[in-house]
């Protein structure tokens, strides 16, 4: 009976941690200027409906940058250069990605979205992506 007890006390704390994510309640704000040379990357997660209550981890170059959840967004400021950018439940080198070539000055908004029940990761139209991350929360990249 004490290994039943164990068992579904295990199985309880794998559901509550799966069902964990960072959430914000820090509405959009302009990021500080950016240094010379450098380009800034917004990160953003639209509202997904197959796995919503787990993060997306978004990386760079597969390193892990920041998880988001609906509706909330990052940046990061990067240099000139191509970048794999990728976004999924966890790094993974099977995550959905994109490659992006980056030129210093300029914003780029990336998107990690859900269409029927593919998942997609896209780069949107810089005067969509300032519109879309208005309505979003922020939270900080590592």
């Amino acid at each position: 009976m004490s290994s039943f007890k164990s068992i579904a006390a295990l199985l309880l704390m794998l559901v509550l941690a799966g069902c964990a994510h960072t959430s914000s309640n820090q509405p959009y704000f302009e990021p500080p200027p950016l240094p010379p040379g450098k380009a800034l990357v917004y990160l953003m997660r639209t509202q997904v409906l197959q796995g919503s209550f787990y993060d997306s981890v978004f990386s760079i170059d597969d390193s892990a940058v920041v998880g988001l959840n609906n509706k909330t967004y990052s940046w990061v400021q990067v240099s000139s250069g191509l970048y794999k950018v990728s976004a999924g439940p966890r790094p993974h080198p099977r995550n959905v990605f994109l490659n992006l070539p980056v030129e210093p000055g300029k914003e780029y908004f990336i998107e990690y979205t859900q269409e029927y029940a593919a998942e997609m990761i896209r780069v949107r139209d810089p005067k969509e992506g300032k519109a879309m991350v208005k309505g979003y929360f922020y939270i900080p990249a590592k």
